[in-house]
């Protein structure tokens, strides 16, 4: 078994190259650029702790980073950071899985990477700071797998907001599931719910769930509200760092009219919105096999659930990402959404099965093994998302892009953004 598993590791060595290979542009967008000009020698700021650990940079190394070579090294080496901590995720959650499941992980590992890989290698989220959102919350989850510093959750919660007050709704959600999960699994097999506050191990989680929300909530309210009070005096030295540093020595109006300048944006975006309004519908028909899937899963694990405490647990399992709302209502970056969606059930679930839930376990097994013998041809649910990559920003991705932009030439749904 564990040749098996070296031999995984290394199939997933050679896949990971070549997504990457496939998907790298050489450039980025100018957004992720621009976000390099953002720090808190402007005072507390939102989005500002990348371009501060970038400043930091620049004045212990003897040359001048602003500029966009040295951005794409720097990009290219963060995303080399990710990678590790998505291979030690995976694979931990992989090592410590039950022996009849550890197939059922394999799957699941090989469809996030198809998901995650090209959507931080290329163009368009080469060096977002989603990258690094998702990364905090992917390492407070393995901590809680570990039961080992889980108390970290809050400060890695905090840098998250730091880097993008948008964590709050994109990444949370699966730290504060996972957090009432343990909560809620320290008392499983009781039917009254007060029982979680007299036991001491259920209390201790619900203490970091509501450090964590407040912690979040407070960072988010300050950033949203109150942290582009001053913009007006260093915005114009804010966008020359940021052009030195742009593809075609360009920077991104909107970021810095909203973040910076406090602009509302939403009558912009009206137009965006109305895109997504079509695209985000046909890439839902498109991704319907993995939706019955889901549902039958989600089905099927309510239905183990025997007592009320375990029903809630995972209730709230099955639902914690629905924190990704308030964006897919109040903003337009659709493929970022439909990323932190696939995120959130892949780390959960993989982070679950390492814990060995008897009842994710069970009927992750059942669903593969479901598959396998009832659809011969099942294998291709593991190279039919391959057709929907990388995952993209204001559109979902490059198909269905190009298919609702023939649909609006005909149509004239919208203005055409680009």
């Amino acid at each position: 078994m564990k040749i098996k598993e070296n031999k995984f590791t290394w199939a997933m060595i050679l896949f990971t190259f070549v997504l990457f290979w496939n998907n790298f542009a050489g450039t980025t967008s100018n957004i992720n650029t621009t976000m390099l000009a953002f720090h808190y020698g402007y005072g507390f700021i939102s989005r500002g702790l990348l371009g501060t650990i970038y400043g930091v940079l620049n004045r212990i190394l003897p040359w001048d980073l602003y500029t966009f070579g040295w951005a794409m090294l720097f990009f290219e080496g963060c995303f080399l950071v990710f990678v590790v901590l998505l291979f030690l995720f995976c694979m931990k959650c992989l090592r410590m899985s039950d022996e009849k499941v550890k197939q059922s992980a394999r799957y699941f590992i090989i469809l996030y990477f198809i998901a995650a890989i090209p959507m931080f290698s290329s163009e368009y989220n080469l060096g977002r700071l989603d990258m690094y959102c998702v990364m905090c919350s992917m390492l407070s989850v393995l901590l809680m797998v570990y039961g080992k510093a889980e108390w970290l959750a809050v400060p890695l919660s905090a840098i998250g907001v730091m880097f993008h007050q948008g964590h709050v709704f994109m990444y949370m959600g699966m730290v504060l599931a996972m957090q009432l999960y343990k909560a809620l699994d320290a008392v499983k097999g009781q039917e009254d719910l007060r029982v979680i506050f007299s036991n001491k191990t259920s209390r201790k989680y619900l203490g970091m769930f509501l450090a964590t929300m407040l912690t979040v909530s407070a960072l988010f309210i300050w950033f949203e509200g109150f942290s582009h009070i001053d913009g007006e005096k260093f915005a114009d030295h804010l966008i020359d760092t940021a052009c030195s540093m742009g593809p075609d020595a360009d920077y991104h109006i909107e970021v810095v009219d909203h973040e910076i300048l406090g602009v509302d944006l939403s009558a912009k975006e009206w137009e965006y919105h109305k895109q997504n309004f079509v695209e985000f519908p046909l890439y839902c028909l498109f991704m319907l096999p993995y939706i019955l899937i889901a549902l039958g899963f989600a089905r099927e694990l309510l239905g183990l659930a025997k007592t009320k405490i375990d029903k809630v647990k995972y209730i709230i399992v099955l639902a914690g990402v629905l924190t990704i709302l308030p964006d897919m209502i109040l903003k337009v970056d659709y493929g970022r959404w439909i990323f932190s969606i696939i995120s959130y059930y892949a780390v959960v679930l993989l982070a679950l099965l390492a814990m060995r839930d008897t009842a994710v376990t069970e009927v992750s097994r059942q669903t593969v093994d479901r598959l396998r013998s009832k659809y011969p041809y099942a294998v291709l649910l593991l190279i039919y998302p391959l057709l929907f990559q990388p995952l993209m920003h204001i559109s979902i991705c490059p198909l269905t892009e190009r298919i609702v932009n023939i649909l609006n030439m005909h149509l004239h749904i919208w203005i055409p953004w680009q």
